[in-house]
């Protein structure tokens, strides 16, 4: 399974990267009105970091879980699909990222 269709098949069985995208959002809305009127972003750049972060945090899911599994070189995209339903991953992420809070760095 390539980073795309994780992407496509985590949006498909989970609501981790809405609930992700939705607290990254309001993280970036909540730093925005701490910058000073004439320094605060716009509704795109708001957006677009929100994106970024969502981005990174897929990469990262992707890229942990890319380690621990073992690929069927007939059919890659079922032994990525066995092993996230096997040790329950979505159920997990979804935890897991429903108690993330976001720091500044």
């Amino acid at each position: 399974m390539d980073r795309e269709e994780f992407e496509t098949y985590l949006n498909a069985n989970s609501r981790v990267v809405a609930i992700f995208r939705s607290l990254a959002l309001a993280y970036q809305h909540s730093k925005n009105r701490q910058r000073a009127i004439s320094k605060r972003w716009s509704e795109t750049a708001v957006a677009s970091a929100v994106d970024k972060i969502v981005s990174q945090f897929i990469d990262n899911v992707y890229d942990k879980l890319k380690t621990n599994i073992k690929e069927n070189k007939l059919r890659p995209y079922d032994s990525w699909v066995n092993f996230i339903e096997k040790n329950e991953v979505l159920d997990n992420l979804e935890d897991t990222v429903s108690e993330t809070e976001f720091d500044d760095e």
